[in-house]
């Protein structure tokens, strides 16, 4: 079965004229009394503004323009100082690797000239022992 539930509670409907309140007017008794006194309106009676309020209404915009121009040259600032060091430690970095490649290629160099003079000091060695077979013979023993 399909049973449709309200999702809120069914109230009466009220009508408009109960929910009004109803404004008591008050009357003078006697034609020599006085009216009383208007409330006070707050639109009617202008408030000085705080001396503070007033500055900032009057300051505020230039104060907040100069801020951000601060701001902002601060930020270009050290952006600019942030790549100038970046660059600098670009180019230290490159001078190293370049210091340090010179110095591998002079210790292969040395290597080099120290592995072939052990060389030719082995072929002398050779050589010799070779001249000293020839002198004495094969049967040498």
């Amino acid at each position: 079965m399909n049973h449709v539930r309200p999702t809120m509670p069914l109230r009466p409907v009220r009508s408009a004229f109960r929910n009004r309140t109803t404004q008591t007017l008050s009357r003078r008794r006697y034609a020599t009394e006085q009216p009383p006194p208007p409330p006070p309106n707050p639109s009617q009676s202008p408030k000085e503004p705080s001396r503070v309020g007033a500055f900032y209404k009057s300051f505020g915009s230039p104060l907040i323009k100069c801020y951000m121009g601060a701001l902002f040259v601060y930020q270009v600032t050290y952006w600019g100082w942030l790549k100038l060091e970046t660059l600098e430690e670009k180019k230290n970095n490159d001078d190293e690797i370049a210091k340090l490649k010179e110095e591998l290629k002079t210790a292969v160099v040395q290597q080099k000239d120290k592995t072939r003079g052990l060389l030719e000091q082995g072929k002398e060695a050779v050589e010799s022992k070779v001249e000293e077979g020839k002198k004495k013979g094969w049967l040498s023993w």
